[in-house]
């Protein structure tokens, strides 16, 4: 049992917390038919070198024996381990402590690189220094796999704004559906192609937490200006719905959502396959509710390689969701943000969504008892840890939600959080036996 505080935001956002309570937490020791190892024998990649597969130079996904995997660029089964944020702190405390621990950025990457093997971790996630992880790999012996974050309708809404001020208050979504839209993915993609043979790339994210919500149909209904795309789009759609404002209901507004979502995953894998075939899209990080509207799943199958979902506000992942996940779309998905704070970091723990406990123990206890549960499921193919440093107050180039919090593998000096990466260790070096332990399990 760990005792933990759950988390809520106020009307002004602010994070809340409940009085502490204990939740039932899974560890590796506690299967007993389990023979815990201290090393477990990988590849360059850290992929399982027991099982070989078709190997084709890149990382792609199987399904085999029931069980979804992605299969790295040497044929090896390949459960994703990954840390988000692989970058350096921009804080001028994060500078200072940089500037004392390693000589140079790739040193840095390099020291990165060799704590990641220890523990088992095996791919840097999205926001990571992807230009030195590259410059690094050019030389290593042992690369480290990376991820890309494209921020497609991100950037191009912002662009779009900066054009037309006057759309700076209309939903996101309306912006999917501008002509111009298809022609920024086109040109932002076309820088795809000069690392498209880069074997050591698992895949591209094309946004993160797009507000594929149904509350956001209220947004594009109640846009003032009624020549907006995503409010033509709706009224269209009601119409051939045979619906109203007045009659919709909120599986309908779901459905509006996941056709929406239909039109923007198709405008931006086309873009992505089309410079770069050889990678995986590995989708927008669904978040909120979008991660349980059965639209959304269908929207993004004929296009995603891998669903990613950031996944808060549940101790560990709910069986229901996986089994929704699963019914919802043939496609594999891994889990692309989660975390806990540690009360004993010393720090305020007031930004964020990650639950908090007391110690850095009980950090790893819970990332034991969280990934225990999604290597059960045999549609998931691993996760992200969110992320690789602390906040750092001082960081005034921090958005609200990183401003003060306990989220990292090592602090805002680069030091590890010991006791959080032993228990990492256990579950992370495990990792491929308890793929074949659940296999077993009638």
């Amino acid at each position: 049992m760990i005792q933990t505080r759950e988390w809520s935001r106020d009307s002004e956002r602010k994070i809340q917390y409940s009085d502490w309570r204990s939740y039932a937490s899974h560890t590796v020791q506690m299967l007993n038919d389990l023979k815990p190892i201290s090393i477990a024998k990988v590849d360059k990649y850290g992929g399982d070198v027991t099982e070989s597969l078709v190997a084709t130079g890149f990382f792609r996904t199987e399904k085999s024996g029931g069980r979804w995997m992605v299969i790295d660029p040497e044929g090896h089964p390949f459960v994703v381990a990954a840390i988000n944020g692989l970058r350096q702190g921009k804080s001028p405390n994060n500078e200072k402590a940089f500037n004392q621990k390693y000589p140079a950025t790739n040193d840095w990457i390099a020291a990165s690189k060799k704590q990641f093997d220890e523990l088992g971790f095996n791919c840097a996630g999205s926001w990571s220094d992807v230009e030195a992880i590259i410059l690094y790999n050019k030389t290593a012996a042992k690369p480290l796999p990376y991820t890309t974050q494209l921020s497609l309708l991100a950037g191009y809404s912002q662009s779009a704004i900066k054009l037309s001020p006057q759309r700076k208050n209309a939903s996101v979504l309306s912006f999917i559906l501008d002509t111009a839209f298809v022609t920024y993915c086109d040109n932002k993609c076309r820088e795809l192609f000069a690392g498209k043979s880069d074997p050591n790339l698992l895949g591209h994210f094309s946004d993160n937490e797009i507000a594929f919500l149904q509350t956001e149909f209220k947004k594009i209904i109640e846009t003032g200006d009624k020549t907006d795309r995503g409010y033509l789009a709706a009224m269209q759609w009601m119409q051939r719905k045979n619906v109203t404002i007045a009659t919709i209901t909120k599986e309908q507004k779901e459905e509006f959502i996941g056709y929406m979502a239909g039109i923007y995953y198709k405008t931006v894998s086309e873009a992505i396959k089309k410079y770069d075939p050889n990678h995986l899209y590995i989708g927008s990080r669904l978040h909120s509710s979008a991660k349980n509207n059965k639209y959304m799943f269908s929207a993004c199958e004929p296009y995603i390689d891998i669903i990613s979902i950031n996944y808060y506000g549940y101790w560990q992942p709910r069986q229901k969701d996986m089994d929704d996940w699963s019914s919802w779309s043939s496609k594999p998905f891994f889990i692309t943000e989660f975390y806990t704070k540690g009360q004993d970091s010393g720090m305020g723990n007031i930004s964020g969504a990650g639950w908090l406990v007391k110690t850095q123990k009980d950090r790893g206890i819970h990332y034991q008892n969280f990934c225990l549960q999604l290597l059960k499921a045999k549609n998931c193919v691993g996760w992200h840890w969110f992320r690789y440093q602390d906040n750092d107050p001082a960081d005034t180039t921090s958005d609200p939600s990183n401003s003060d919090s306990n989220k990292g593998l090592v602090n805002t000096t680069y030091n590890l959080y010991s006791d959080l990466a032993d228990q990492m260790k256990m579950l992370n070096q495990n990792k491929y036996s308890l793929v074949k332990y659940f296999n077993s399990l009638k």
